[in-house]
C-alpha cells in the first residue's frame, strides 16, 4: 500500500511538472505571439491607409500622378505606386483582368513594413463605359411632363445595374435585379404600400455621376474622323446581316434622298458619326456605334444578328449616343409587322431623354422588347396606360445585356469616377 502510494504521488509530480513547464513555455510565447499580432495588424493598416487616400485622391482627380507626400503619421515605413498601360514596369505576379491593359485602367499598388511583416495590396480601377447600366438618368422627371415626378411601378422588373442622379420614386414593389444606387435614399408615392424588392445591393449614398463631357464626345468624333464614317447631313441608317451598312443622306439644297451606298464592315472602324439628325434600323452584324450631334431617330427594329442570348461569345454590338435625343419613330412597330419593337442596343440620349414619338395618342402599339441599356439626361415617357383615352404607346420589356458588363460598343463614352475592379492583399514575413 505504501509503495503503490509512493508511485502515485511520484506520477502526479511528474505530471505536474509537465504542466508547469509547458505553462511556462506558453507564457513566455504569448507577449511574443502578441507583438507578431500588433506588427502584422500594423502593416496592413498602414497599406490599407495608404490605398484609401490614393482613391480618394484619385475621384477627386483622374489626372492624379500616384503622390502621396506626407506618411509620418502610419507606423513603420509604407509607399503606394500607381501604375497604367503607359509604365514601363510592373509589379512582379499582378493580375490585370479581363481585357488586359487599357487607357482606362490603373493599378494602385500599395506595400507597407512594420517589424517582421509586410503587407501588399493590389487595387484595379477602371473607368467604367456608361454602356455598363441597364438604366441610368441624371433627373428622375421628365422634361417633357411640365418636370413631373415619374415612378417604378409594381409591374416593373430591371435587371442589371441602375443608377440615378436625382431620386428614385416608387410606387408599389418593382424588382430590381441589379445594384441600385443613388445619392439620395428612394421617394415612396404612397403613405403605406411602397416596398421595393431590391434582390442585389443598394448604395443610397453614392457619388453623382455626371453625365459625359464634350471631351469624351469629341473623342468619340475623332476615332470616326481617322478611321470611321463621319457625315454633315442628315442620314438614314440601315445595318445589314453581312456586317455591311446602307447609308443615305438628305441634300438639303436639292431637298432629296440621295441614293444609297454600302459600306463593308472592313471600310470603316465601327463608328459612324453626323452632325445633323440619323435615322436607324436593321440587323447589327459586329461592333458598332452610331453618333449623332442632333436627334437619333429608330424608324423600326434593331436587332442581332448573332443573339447573345443564343451565343455567349456573340460579337454583335450597338452603341446609339444622341448629344439630343433618340426618339422611337410612332410607327417603329409596323417595320416588320408586328405588334412589337425589338431594340438590342445600348442606348444614351445626352440631350434630354429616350421618348416614344406621340407616345400618349393612337392607341397601345405593343412593347419595347429592350435587350441592352437607357442611359439619359431626363427619363422621358414611352406610353399611358390607364387614362381617360385608354393605353397608348408601348409597354416596357427591358432586359440587361450582361455582356455589357465587360464589352463595350467602340468609343462608347466612359465615366469619369473610376470603380474597382478587384482587390487583393498578402502579407510577407520576413526570415
Amino acid at each position: 500500500m505504501g509503495r503503490s502510494m509512493l508511485i502515485l504521488v511520484a506520477g502526479f509530480m511528474i505530471i505536474a511538472g509537465v504542466i508547469t513547464n509547458s505553462n511556462n513555455r506558453r507564457a513566455m510565447m504569448l507577449p511574443q505571439k502578441s507583438a507578431q499580432n500588433i506588427s502584422e495588424a500594423q502593416a496592413k493598416n498602414s497599406a490599407v491607409s495608404m490605398i484609401k487616400m490614393a482613391i480618394e485622391k484619385i475621384t477627386i482627380d483622374n489626372e492624379w500622378d500616384g503622390e502621396i507626400s506626407d506618411v509620418s503619421a502610419l507606423p513603420g515605413t509604407a509607399s503606394l505606386e500607381l501604375y497604367d498601360s503607359q509604365s514601363s514596369s510592373y509589379p512582379e505576379g499582378i493580375s490585370v483582368g479581363q481585357g488586359g491593359w487599357d487607357e482606362y485602367k490603373v493599378l494602385l499598388y500599395s506595400e507597407a513594413t512594420y517589424g517582421d511583416y509586410t503587407a501588399v495590396i493590389e487595387v484595379m480601377m477602371r473607368r467604367d463605359s456608361y454602356s455598363k447600366y441597364s438604366y441610368f438618368s441624371d433627373e428622375e422627371r421628365s422634361s417633357l411632363l411640365g418636370n413631373s415626378e415619374i415612378y417604378f411601378y409594381s409591374s416593373d422588373v430591371i435587371s442589371g445595374p441602375i443608377h440615378t442622379n436625382g431620386t428614385f420614386r416608387i410606387s408599389g414593389t418593382p424588382t430590381f435585379y441589379g445594384h441600385v444606387s443613388s445619392p439620395n435614399n428612394w421617394q415612396s408615392r404612397n403613405l403605406f404600400g411602397d416596398n421595393p424588392d431590391f434582390r442585389s445591393t443598394t448604395d443610397f449614398n453614392s457619388p453623382e455621376r455626371p453625365l459625359p463631357t464634350q471631351t469624351q464626345i469629341n473623342d468619340l468624333k475623332s476615332a470616326a474622323t481617322a478611321t470611321g464614317l463621319t457625315f454633315t447631313n442628315q442620314i438614314d441608317v440601315t445595318f445589314q446581316d453581312d456586317g455591311s451598312v446602307s447609308i443615305s443622306e438628305y441634300d438639303e439644297a436639292a431637298e432629296v434622298w440621295r441614293p444609297a451606298e454600302e459600306y463593308a464592315a472592313t471600310e470603316h472602324n465601327g463608328i459612324i458619326s453626323t452632325t445633323k439628325k440619323a435615322s436607324v434600323k436593321g440587323t447589327v452584324s459586329g461592333p458598332l456605334t452610331l453618333h449623332s450631334e442632333d436627334d437619333i431617330e429608330i424608324m423600326g427594329d434593331l436587332e442581332y444578328f448573332d443573339d447573345p442570348r443564343n451565343n455567349e461569345v456573340s460579337a454583335d454590338l450597338l452603341g446609339l449616343v444622341s448629344e439630343k435625343d433618340v426618339i422611337l419613330d410612332k410607327n417603329a412597330h409596323t417595320y416588320k409587322g408586328s405588334a412589337d419593337v425589338n431594340l438590342h442596343a445600348s442606348i444614351m440620349a445626352m440631350g434630354t431623354s429616350f421618348r416614344v414619338e406621340n407616345y400618349s395618342s393612337g392607341g397601345y402599339r405593343g412593347k419595347i422588347n429592350l435587350l441592352g441599356g437607357i442611359i439619359q439626361k431626363n427619363r422621358g415617357p414611352v406610353g399611358t396606360f390607364g387614362g381617360f383615352f385608354g393605353d397608348t404607346g408601348f409597354s416596357k420589356n427591358y432586359e440587361y445585356d450582361t455582356r455589357l458588363r465587360y464589352s463595350i460598343p467602340p468609343y462608347f463614352p466612359r465615366e469619369s469616377v473610376f470603380s474597382i475592379l478587384s482587390w487583393k492583399d498578402r502579407v510577407i514575413v520576413k526570415n
